[in-house]
C-alpha cells in the first residue's frame, strides 16, 4: 500500500488516474488529506504511514492547510518523495532538509511556461507601445496620444537579453521572434537542440552583453549566483533607455540601483511581476515610479496549471512505482 499526502481537491479530481497508476504497478493507493480546521495537525502515526506527498496550490495557498503540511513535512519518518506545484523550489520549506534525509523532491518546472511568458511578453509589449501613459489617460479621464518625440520606436530589430533559456525562456523566445525581436540567451549549460534563440551565452559573458540589450529579461531561477545579479553595475553598462523585465524573483534584482537607474532616466522602464518583498510595500517608491508595470507575482496564473501540475505528479508517480528516472528531480 502507498499513502500519498494530497489535497482533498486533487483527490476528487485527479485521485482516479493517480491510482490507476499505482495499479499499473501492482501498488494499492490510498489518500490521506490534511486537517481543516484551525490549529489541527496530523498525529505522529499518521505522519509515519506517508511514503510521497504532493504540494499543490490549494494546500499552499490555504493557511491551515499550508501549516499543517509544514509541521507534518519533517515528522515523516518514512516520506520518500514529496513533488512541488511550484517550477523553483529553492524558496519552499524544509527542502535542503528533505534531500538531506534521502527524500526525492521534484518540482513541475514547464507547467506554466506559457502563461509566465506571457505575463513576460506583455510587459514588454506594454511598455514597448507606451501604454503606461494611455493608463494614466485613461485614470485621469485624458486623451494624450503619443506624438513627436513621444512615438514608441519599432520593436522588431530590437535585443533582448534572456537571462535564463529554461522552459519559461524557450516559450519567451518564441513570442519574441514573432514581433521580429533578436534574443541573445544566457544559461550555464550549452545549446541544446530545441534551443532558438539567436545567440546563447555563459553567465560568464554577461558584463559584455548588457550593452547589446534593448530589453532585459529575467526568467533564470533565484540561487547563490543569481542573487543581485541585475546590480547597479549591470544597469551602468546597459544602453540608455533600456527596459527591464522581471518574471522570476525579486532578489535577482538589486531594487535599489533599479530605483535609482529609473530615476535617472538611464533605464527607460521595467515590468516586474516579482519583488523582493511580497506583497509590495505600500510605501515603495516602485508604485509612482515612471514607465513601471506592476503585477503581483502573478505571472503563472492559468486555470490550466493545476491538470498540468497534476499529470506531471501522477507521471512521476508511474515512474517512481518502477524504478525508472524520474523528471524535475530538484536537489539542494
Amino acid at each position: 500500500m502507498i499513502t500519498a499526502l494530497v489535497s482533498k481537491e486533487f483527490a476528487a479530481q485527479f485521485g482516479s488516474a493517480f491510482k490507476a497508476a499505482g495499479e499499473r504497478a501492482g501498488k494499492p493507493v490510498e489518500f490521506m488529506t490534511l486537517p481543516e480546521a484551525k490549529g489541527a495537525r496530523l498525529s505522529q502515526a499518521d505522519c509515519d504511514r506517508v511514503d510521497c506527498a504532493f504540494l499543490d496550490r490549494d494546500m499552499r495557498f490555504k493557511e491551515q492547510l499550508y501549516a499543517a503540511y509544514s509541521d507534518a513535512l519533517l515528522k515523516m519518518n518514512n516520506l520518500r518523495w514529496v513533488h512541488f506545484t511550484s517550477s523553483g523550489i529553492g524558496q519552499q520549506l524544509y527542502v535542503s532538509e528533505l534531500n538531506a534525509k534521502g527524500v526525492i523532491t521534484t518540482s513541475s518546472t514547464g507547467s506554466n511556461a506559457e502563461p509566465v511568458a506571457q505575463t513576460g511578453i506583455t510587459g514588454l509589449l506594454m511598455l514597448a507601445r507606451g501604454f503606461g501613459s494611455h493608463i494614466r489617460g485613461q485614470c485621469n479621464h485624458e486623451w494624450n496620444p503619443l506624438r513627436g518625440t513621444a512615438l514608441p520606436d519599432d520593436l522588431r530589430g530590437q535585443t533582448v537579453l534572456l537571462i535564463g533559456v529554461g522552459a519559461i525562456g524557450k516559450k519567451f523566445t518564441g513570442f519574441a521572434h514573432a514581433f521580429g525581436l533578436k534574443v541573445i540567451g544566457v544559461r550555464r549549460s550549452p545549446r541544446q537542440p530545441d534551443d532558438t534563440v539567436d545567440e546563447l551565452h555563459p553567465p560568464s559573458k554577461l558584463p559584455e552583453l548588457y550593452g547589446r540589450a534593448d530589453w532585459i529579461v529575467l526568467c533564470c531561477p533565484l540561487t547563490k549566483e543569481t542573487q543581485n545579479l541585475v546590480n547597479a553595475d549591470a544597469f551602468k553598462r546597459v544602453k540608455k533607455g533600456a527596459k527591464l523585465i522581471n518574471i522570476a524573483r525579486g532578489e535577482i534584482v538589486d531594487e535599489t540601483a533599479l530605483i535609482e537607474a529609473i530615476r535617472s532616466g538611464h533605464l527607460g522602464g521595467a515590468a516586474l511581476d516579482a519583488h523582493i518583498q511580497e506583497p509590495l510595500p505600500a510605501d515603495s517608491p516602485l508604485w509612482d515610479l515612471p514607465n513601471i508595470v506592476i503585477s503581483p507575482h502573478n505571472a503563472s496564473a492559468s486555470t490550466g496549471n493545476e491538470p498540468r501540475c497534476a499529470e506531471m505528479f501522477i507521471a512521476n508517480f508511474g515512474h517512481w512505482l518502477s524504478g525508472e528516472p524520474m523528471f524535475n528531480v530538484q536537489k539542494f
